[in-house]
């Protein structure tokens, strides 16, 4: 199955969102709480946002292959 290239870009952010999350744990557990809860919010912000491609790019690849399942 051929993937998009924004379901590849919304992999990738979640991927960065991923490692943003990683890096909130290990300030937290090196017991630098300020700076983890000011890294918090954008790294939730970035993985919702990868998600978020991710299923709009999904969405939109089943309705064109059953748009075109219609039109044959």
């Amino acid at each position: 199955m051929w993937i998009g290239f924004r379901e590849f870009l919304g992999w990738v952010i979640v991927l960065v969102g991923l490692a943003l999350i990683a890096m909130v744990l290990l300030l937290a557990l090196n017991r630098s709480v300020f700076e983890a809860m000011a890294l918090s919010f954008p790294a939730a912000i970035v993985f919702r946002a990868g998600i978020g491609l991710v299923r709009m790019s999904a969405a939109a690849r089943i309705a064109l292959s059953l748009h075109n399942r219609d039109a044959s």
